[in-house]
């Protein structure tokens, strides 16, 4: 069976297909209620079970992405070198338990996951499996908007990059694989975060501002 023709059958049935159990193991938690299904959460762990279903979506559509464009590929090791650099969380951004602040942390994730949406057409245009595609946008957009909740209204700090250009193919694939391959990280990142903010909610300890 061809990965298009598995991709399809999980959008029918709605079946989670992972390549990697550790990966989703290592930022899921304790938690595994649907997140529309869960008015009983709070807000921190219902941002948690969306950042982890943005890292499900975003993950499918780099591993399909990845098959498709550079089949002769073992691992995406091997791209290292030819990866174009798009925002991602770093430890200055203080989403880790050592130096952690909400404000701070929620501030970068909102300002890089927008950087991503803003520069989705590129992704869009890959013809990719269209529902997973707009799935993935949905839960971006979904996340975006309880972060700015949390935030507010103030408007979190503009991320920027150098403009993103395709002028070969051969750059337009590599582009769209460092845009999910980053993205996924990104996703992954934020997930720890916002599942550290969940536990020390439910314990009843304050989250550092």
């Amino acid at each position: 069976m061809s990965s298009s023709t598995k991709l399809n059958l999980f959008l029918v049935l709605m079946v989670p297909i992972f390549s990697s159990l550790g990966d989703l193991s290592e930022i899921s938690g304790d938690e595994s209620q649907d997140t529309e299904r869960n008015s009983e959460l709070s807000e921190e762990q219902r941002w948690h079970l969306m950042a982890r279903d943005l890292y499900r979506h975003v993950k499918m559509l780099r591993d399909l992405q990845f098959e498709r464009d550079f089949p002769e590929t073992m691992n995406m090791t091997e791209f290292e070198s030819v990866r174009i650099n798009t925002p991602v969380l770093k430890a200055s951004d203080r989403c880790l338990a050592r130096n952690f602040s909400s404000y701070h942390c929620l501030q970068r994730i909102h300002s890089i996951l927008t950087w991503y949406r803003e520069n989705w057409s590129f992704i869009e245009r890959e013809n990719l499996t269209p529902e997973l595609v707009k799935t993935t946008k949905l839960g971006t957009t979904r996340l975006l908007e309880a972060v700015q909740s949390k935030l507010q209204g103030e408007a979190s700090e503009q991320t920027s990059s150098a403009p993103l250009e395709a002028t070969s193919a051969w750059t337009r694939k590599t582009l769209v694989h460092s845009l999910l391959f980053h993205l996924t990280q990104v996703s992954i990142d934020a997930s720890r975060a916002l599942a550290y903010m969940s536990r020390r909610s439910s314990a009843g300890r304050p989250v550092e501002p």
